[in-house]
């Protein structure tokens, strides 16, 4: 059972128990995702956001619960702003990992990706292949970075597709896959 709280109840919650959110002391360097643990310690306890992995042959979806921003979860430089828009790299580094050495493509027109108050959830759709892809991404929280960076970083990789632009709730991500 999932109990929802918005965005203030959840920032109230936070400040009665732990005063305001910090970042993980288990993380060690710019990598606090794998560093601490992944999901055992990103699991909504005392206070911290919780990411879940939904995983199969099939779909990939990644769950955030928890602050807009406060934590270092998962980014490439190191500091404490838009850890909800974090959870875009860890989908990135998560579904690569998965996707190594199986013939999946990522469906890049059928992503599913939502947030509201408080959650953000994006899943990702794969159609057999005779490849091996990996899914890229680019974005912003608070602005619309446009199509170039990820074109520019992508776009001259072995079967490249996209990029196809999703947006919800101030968070804007252009996804792009290749093998």
């Amino acid at each position: 059972m999932k109990i929802i709280i918005t965005e203030s109840q959840y920032e109230t919650l936070i400040d009665s128990k732990l005063g305001s959110p910090k970042k993980a002391t288990c993380c060690s360097g710019c990598d606090c995702w794998s560093s601490c643990g992944g999901e055992s310690y990103w699991n909504g306890e005392d206070g911290k956001p919780q990411i879940y992995l939904d995983v199969s042959d099939s779909y990939f979806k990644i769950n955030y619960i928890g602050p807009i921003s406060g934590y270092l979860i998962k980014h490439g430089a190191c500091g404490t702003s838009d850890t909800m828009h974090q959870t875009c790299n860890v989908l990135t580094y998560e579904i690569n990992n998965f996707l190594k050495g199986k013939n999946l493509k990522p469906k890049l027109d059928l992503i599913d990706f939502k947030k509201e108050g408080n959650e953000f959830s994006i899943g990702v759709p794969f159609e057999p292949s005779d490849k091996s892809y990996k899914l890229q991404r680019r974005g912003g929280m608070g602005h619309d970075p446009g199509s170039g960076p990820v074109l520019s970083e992508y776009g001259n990789k072995l079967g490249f597709e996209g990029p196809v632009r999703y947006s919800s709730g101030k968070i804007t991500e252009y996804f792009v896959t290749y093998y």
